[in-house]
């Protein structure tokens, strides 16, 4: 469970490095994607974990720059999504992530 929470976070903060807005409403919409995915295969929902946030958020500060699509390599995992899109909804990314 504790890598779901890591995983959730990592994919947060990665998409809004990216440009998506409204980061509290961002944040919701990838719980509930996730959740109802998770609740389809009969497993337990993710919950908001802010220390792996920060991270995420700190590793999302280094990528911008060049925005490689590389993993962190650190203590979590992460799912990374990239989309020609302006706007890659959060359904969406979580969609890529679960088929």
């Amino acid at each position: 469970m504790a890598f779901c929470k890591i995983s959730l976070a990592l994919i947060l903060c990665l998409a809004l490095a990216v440009g998506l807005a409204h980061a509290e409403d961002s944040r919701k919409k990838f719980l509930d994607a996730h959740n109802s995915a998770r609740a389809e295969e009969g497993v337990e929902p993710l919950v908001w974990d802010q220390k792996v946030a920060s991270y995420a958020r700190d590793y999302a500060e280094q990528r911008k720059g060049d925005c490689q699509l590389q993993h962190s390599d650190g203590p979590y995992g992460e799912n990374i999504a990239w989309s020609s899109t302006e706007n890659l909804l959060e359904k969406d990314a979580v969609k890529m992530w679960v088929e």
